[in-house]
């Protein structure tokens, strides 16, 4: 009885293998209800603050149908009448003079000024005011303001003369 009992489980066991490679896997997890993908969760709902602005550049290459488009203004048209335009100044050559101080220059403005020379007058004034922005001369700020007065007077007084 052992004998047909051994022989019975042997072929038993014998077949097993391959009635396990007929059957499809049952995997046991799929049974599993998970309760967190019914749940409500506050981090997958982003909402973004900057999406409900009003941006006008957005509109740039697609303007509102609704508005219509803004013309220019146009510029005003003035005309001046003959006795409301403002005379030219005077044309005067640039001359540079190569003086070393702004004494020198002061000095040679005021002999131009007494042989009533108005244009060395000015041109003298302006190439020392020249020097003086470019950082070739250097000059205090009163003697710079006396030049720029010396520059406004002999233009008035070249006007003058020419009147």
């Amino acid at each position: 009885m052992r004998r047909p009992a051994a022989g019975i489980a042997l072929l038993l066991c014998l077949h097993t293998p391959a009635i396990a490679a007929m059957d499809a896997i049952k995997n046991p997890a799929d049974k599993i209800r998970n309760p967190a993908d019914r749940m409500y969760n506050p981090a997958t709902d982003v909402k973004n603050p900057a999406d409900t602005m009003y941006n006008p550049a957005t509109q740039i290459d697609n303007p509102n149908p609704l508005v219509p488009p803004v013309q220019p203004a146009p510029p005003p048209t003035v005309i001046a009448k003959p006795a409301e335009l403002s005379p030219l100044k005077p044309v005067i050559p640039q001359k540079s003079y190569y003086l070393k101080t702004v004494r020198a220059y002061l000095n040679a403005a005021k002999k131009a000024f007494v042989q009533d020379d108005y244009i060395t007058f000015i041109s003298v004034t302006e190439d020392a005011l020249r020097r003086i922005e470019a950082g070739t001369l250097k000059a205090s700020k009163k003697s710079k303001q006396k030049l720029v007065k010396f520059k406004a007077f002999g233009y008035s007084l070249l006007d003058k003369s020419a009147e």
